[in-house]
């Protein structure tokens, strides 16, 4: 545990320094990675990350005085690092608590999604204003070179975080082995990769769709009178990263990030671009957040077609629901009619079911709706529609079939019922059948009722039987 705290300190100051290196302004860089790597170590380590931090901050304050050339006494320059450790780590502590707050929160992922950029922001946003209070306070800047620093450095922390808080975190939870859901696409999966990608559509083949239109973007608004303006056209590289996105693992599109931004950063420094800086600061952080939000995609549409064969399906027996059925089998008439087609409707109930649940309880009832229901499946065709309309009563719409060819399958299917055997119902399962031929004009509610009053009709002269309505 200690040595791997160790690594997250020196990882820290690793990532002051290349920061420092892409200041396009005193105090002012075009992405500052340690805030997001600061506020994943608190998600993910909480208060363990604490002193690692603390001290991390403490360093650079005397690393940044010689930087800078400042000569400030000690006690000045520990004194600046002391507020700036408050500053820094107090606030981002408070955002990572309050995106552990949302890990017990039973909401879904894009609601996850924007908990994670609005803290990001915010806890950014607080960091930089208390920054540079920080460093006024201790002496470290004037009131002219502190005037309107916080909106470089807030955007600066925040593109950072939001492009690269989510793999730092992934990464620290699987090096100290804690799982945080307070952002799931954190997780280093690997799934919806190409099985068999070609050369383009390789991951590294996508990075360089991403990463070469950048440097050609960014090269070309260092040579060109209209720079400032050429440099808006990064904003389209949105479509390439978000190809990534909807195509590779979290952990692949949360490295393009990375990529995309840090190659961002280096070039703005590279090719001295400091009266561009703040259009590509907010080009990270808008393609950071359009990419956490297509990751949510794939959950939404897998809740979705969940909702919907939820909606479709009987939850008891898995076959048509009711309100399905009628829709399907409207849509297939319409269909039949159309190529000249005959069309069936048959329903059945279970004889004496009532007296099932009665004697064998409501549990075991359902039981015997499930069984009637696989067994019924088993002869099937190809184009039927099978569905449960409630309680004890199913239906079948046939496509295809006249009414006296409807009357012979209604016939099988009710021989199929006494095959089936329950433990402890010693008396054979049956079922009362009845059959209509949909007529011309005849819509698939009218001709459920006629159906339904032969079901009757047939019941009373004894059940075990098929009724049937001619065409």
């Amino acid at each position: 545990m200690v040595a791997r705290m160790v690594g997250l300190g020196l990882l820290w100051l690793l990532l002051w320094r290349v920061s420092a290196l892409m200041e396009y302004a005193p105090h002012a860089s075009i992405w500052f990675p340690p805030s997001a790597l600061t506020l994943a170590a608190f998600l993910v380590l909480g208060w363990r990350a604490v002193p690692v931090i603390a001290v991390c901050g403490l360093i650079v304050t005397f690393w940044a005085d010689l930087v800078y050339q400042s000569h400030m006494p000690w006690m000045q320059t520990l004194t600046s690092g002391v507020l700036f450790v408050l500053a820094h780590a107090g606030t981002f502590f408070l955002g990572a608590m309050a995106l552990r707050w949302l890990d017990g929160r039973a909401i879904t992922l894009p609601a996850r999604v924007i908990g994670f950029l609005l803290i990001a922001s915010v806890s950014a946003l607080a960091a930089a204003i208390l920054g540079v209070q920080a460093l006024l306070l201790a002496g470290t800047l004037g009131p002219a070179e502190s005037d309107g620093l916080w909106v470089p450095w807030w955007i600066g922390d925040m593109a950072a975080a939001v492009a690269l808080c989510p793999l730092f975190a992934g990464l620290l939870g699987h090096v100290f082995s804690v799982h945080r859901r307070a952002f799931p696409v954190l997780e280093l999966s690997v799934s919806r990769l190409p099985r068999r990608p070609g050369a383009l559509q390789s991951f590294p083949g996508k990075l360089g769709v991403l990463l070469v239109p950048l440097l050609l973007v960014m090269l070309l608004s260092a040579i060109s009178d209209h720079g400032e303006l050429l440099a808006f056209a990064v904003f389209y590289l949105i479509i390439p990263q978000m190809w990534i996105t909807y195509t590779e693992s979290a952990l692949r599109v949360a490295v393009s990030l990375a990529l995309f931004s840090t190659v961002m950063a280096l070039c703005v420094g590279l090719l001295d671009l400091p009266e561009q800086a703040m259009v590509y600061q907010f080009a990270i952080t808008v393609i950071a957040a359009s990419t956490w939000f297509g990751l949510s995609v794939p959950t939404l549409v897998a809740q979705n077609r969940r909702l919907r064969e939820l909606a479709e399906a009987d939850e008891l027996t898995g076959v048509t629901s009711r309100r399905h059925f009628f829709e399907r089998a409207r849509e297939e008439l319409a269909q039949a009619r159309h190529n000249h087609a005959p069309a069936a409707l048959l329903i059945f109930d279970i004889d004496r079911f009532k007296q099932i649940n009665d004697r064998f309880g409501h549990t075991r009832g359902d039981s015997v709706l499930v069984e009637v229901a696989r067994a019924i499946q088993g002869h099937l065709r190809r184009g039927d529609l099978f569905g449960r309309f409630g309680g004890d009563e199913f239906m079948l719409f046939i496509s295809g079939c006249t009414a006296a060819q409807a009357r012979e399958r209604a016939e099988a299917l009710r021989r199929a019922l006494h095959g089936i055997r329950l433990e402890g119902i010693e008396t054979p399962l049956s079922g009362t059948f009845s059959v209509v031929g949909i007529l011309p004009t005849e819509t698939v509610t009218e001709a459920f009722e006629r159906a339904d009053a032969g079901l009757l009709v047939a019941k009373r002269a004894g059940r075990d039987r098929v009724a049937c309505t001619a065409d």
